[in-house]
């Protein structure tokens, strides 16, 4: 739906997305016998603006 493609849009945008320490590069290969990646896409999200920007939950 619309909002669930916003929601994910919301979650990409808020971040800085980088590889892992240990991976030099991004590998998009399909798997030789599905549509799957061969190999799983892993990223680590960074915060994109200062921490206290965002509201807290109590």
């Amino acid at each position: 739906t619309a909002l669930t493609t916003m929601m994910l849009a919301r979650l990409l945008q808020g971040f800085t997305w980088k590889l892992p320490e240990n991976e030099t590069r991004v590998e998009l290969m399909e798997s030789s016998h599905d549509m799957f990646l061969a190999k799983p896409l892993v990223m680590v999200g960074e915060l994109r603006l200062p921490e206290q920007l965002y509201p807290t939950v109590k």
